[in-house]
């Protein structure tokens, strides 16, 4: 633990994202973790599971130690759906009760979902981005179910006849490899590119933003989610001519004012009430 919070210290700037893919899964190491980088003036980003934000205490000294955002997997709203592809963590959580948790640390979320499951109807689509925007999801990561080779998805459907391209170029969870059950390839296919469309138009960036209750909340919605996919062909640029970290601080400022505090209601309403029409009219 030392050296890790000795080489976190002699990193540049504030902000981090640690790669693990459930940073809290650990809670032990996670609690010396976060208590270690109390007072260091960190924001960073992680991953980690619903049931992980529901138990215990450790998402709130996450918040303490700098968490500002959270890669989190939802996947599915159906529970033969999470049987099958062994979310068993998943089962019987309450994916509100998470999503409230971590708005009320200021903690934006990046939900992950997966399309194509068996149990997926044509609705799924809809019902997916509904939620997503009813619950101010900061950012949305969607994906089409890929039977990854070496998994045991993989090998049932690899069994049953079903997969139906070896070409792992196309395993990137935007391809569809598999035979579908509910859903033609092409509905799969269409409807994930429509789901990308419809979350990230900017009506429902508006919607998604003010669904908040503390303005500076609000802000950094609107700011993280717009700014981050309406300015692709930016960003883009910037990445591939190494200049990525010149936007640094514009993040590191972001993330350091998504606190919550009590709500200036006055502020709010009228802040509000000038940007009404405009979401009423964005992306129609």
């Amino acid at each position: 633990m030392d050296d890790a919070l000795a080489e976190i210290d002699r990193l540049p700037g504030r902000h981090l994202y640690f790669l693990d893919d459930h940073l809290l899964g650990n809670p032990r190491f996670a609690e010396e973790l976060f208590e270690g980088m109390r007072g260091m003036g960190r924001v960073f980003q992680c991953a980690a599971t619903v049931a992980s934000v529901l138990k215990g205490d450790l998402i709130e000294k996450a918040a303490e130690a700098g968490l500002r955002s959270v890669f989190l997997g939802f996947e599915t709203f159906s529970p033969e759906n999470l049987r099958l592809s062994n979310k068993l963590q998943n089962l019987s959580r309450d994916y509100v009760a998470a999503v409230e948790r971590l708005h009320s640390l200021g903690i934006m979320i990046n939900g992950s979902f997966v399309f194509g499951l068996d149990h997926d109807g044509k609705d799924v689509f809809q019902r997916t981005v509904d939620w997503g925007i009813e619950h101010s999801i900061t950012t949305a990561t969607f994906h089409i179910l890929t039977p990854y080779p070496g998994t045991r998805l993989f090998q049932q459907m690899e069994r049953d006849g079903r997969i139906t391209s070896y070409d792992w170029k196309k395993y990137d969870t935007r391809t569809v490899v598999y035979k579908t059950v509910g859903l033609s390839a092409d509905e799969l296919k269409e409807g994930y590119d429509w789901a990308y469309r419809e979350f990230y138009s900017w009506r429902n960036i508006f919607r998604a933003s003010f669904g908040h209750d503390d303005l500076k909340q609000q802000l950094a919605h609107l700011f993280y989610m717009g700014g981050w996919k309406k300015f692709e062909p930016f960003w883009n640029f910037m990445i591939r001519y190494g200049n990525l970290n010149r936007m640094l601080p514009v993040l590191e400022t972001l993330l350091s004012n998504t606190k919550s505090r009590k709500p200036d209601l006055q502020a709010k309403s009228s802040f509000n009430h000038g940007i009404k029409s405009f979401i009423g009219k964005a992306a129609l």
